[in-house]
């Protein structure tokens, strides 16, 4: 059986959520980026990911004009997994305690 359909069989959805009308169930790696994001955002003043974001076009433009390309273009791919970490960490803002 498909791990899709044991999470299903199991009532759960598979996404760090039980399925039903139970309340949901918080995924461990989101409250991790969460812990992570608020205490640099604390010590720095800015985001973790915004961060991790320029530093990865910056270095991207480095290594391009270095002659390195290929790995130029590869960290230049960074940035929107980042952004996308940070719109993960500022869900459900409201329903945290």
């Amino acid at each position: 059986m498909s791990q899709a359909a044991t999470a299903i069989n199991q009532g759960t959805t598979g996404f760090g959520e039980q399925a039903g009308g139970g309340g949901v169930q918080k995924d461990a790696a989101e409250s991790v980026l969460r812990t992570i994001d608020k205490s640099t955002k604390k010590a720095a003043g800015i985001s973790l990911f915004h961060l991790l974001t320029l530093g990865s076009i910056g270095a991207s433009i480095a290594l391009f004009l270095s002659g390195k390309k290929q790995a130029g273009i590869f960290i230049g791919l960074w940035p929107p997994t980042f952004q996308a970490l940070k719109a993960v960490a500022d869900t459900n803002k409201e329903d945290r305690k």
